[in-house]
């Protein structure tokens, strides 16, 4: 059971890190590219921005895709993993309308 416990604290300890959500939930509404998300939260640091999608990256929310076009470019598009989360963050989403 406590190693149960210690997987689902990591998992709300990553989510609740600043801009982790936010950050999902756009890439979930629209395939990103840095700029993008960066126009998206514009009011957040690039360097934290960075260290975020890393993160998700690492943890295999997201997949990080070099294209081929001129000038090169990195979109990030969701997991499968992703793209589960992010369908549980909707549910949460309609359960905090309904019960708020």
């Amino acid at each position: 059971m406590l190693k149960c416990q210690c997987k689902v604290l990591w998992f709300f300890d990553f989510l609740s890190k600043k801009w982790v959500l936010l950050i999902i939930k756009w890439i979930w509404e629209w395939a990103s590219t840095f700029t993008d998300v960066k126009k998206y939260l514009g009011w957040v640091n690039a360097k934290i921005i960075s260290e975020r999608l890393t993160e998700l990256e690492n943890e295999n929310f997201i997949k990080r895709e070099i294209t081929s076009t001129k000038p090169i470019k990195i979109r990030y598009t969701l997991t499968e993993k992703g793209i589960s989360l992010s369908k549980e963050i909707e549910n949460i989403d309609k359960w905090v309308q309904k019960w708020q």
